[in-house]
């Protein structure tokens, strides 16, 4: 899907460290669909917030998009590289925190049976 515009909240000449940093992205897309924000950080900023936390992970939560530095050529890299197959993950990434879990309740059933029928298959 082509993007109509990308945008930052923040300015990017004012992020002090582009390799260990995160920003706010806002994306409009062509289907006029601008609600799209997601956050963009770097590899380096995902350990440091672990290290902040003192946590061996990172936490569960709204997902990232990483990038090896906070860019604007590098940024636009990788939202177009989400935006393609009709936006598919930038959508994902945007709406992940309100899926309903009984629709992965619902593939989970769905696909024991698909494993429970190829099952019977190889047994026959």
């Amino acid at each position: 899907m082509l993007i109509k515009s990308i945008s930052f909240p923040t300015y990017l000449e004012d992020i002090m460290n582009i390799e260990n940093s995160n920003i706010d992205v806002f994306v409009e897309l062509e289907d006029a669909y601008t609600g799209s924000c997601t956050v963009v950080a770097t590899a380096k900023n995902i350990e440091s917030l672990m290290d902040k936390e003192k946590m061996n992970y990172f936490e569960p939560g709204h997902p990232f998009i990483i990038v090896k530095k906070l860019t604007k050529e590098i940024i636009t890299e990788a939202i177009e590289a989400y935006a393609s197959n009709d936006a598919y993950w930038l959508k994902v990434y945007h709406f992940a925190v309100k899926f309903d879990t009984a629709v992965f309740n619902q593939l989970q059933t769905e696909h024991i049976e698909y494993l429970k029928e190829l099952d019977e298959l190889d047994n026959s």
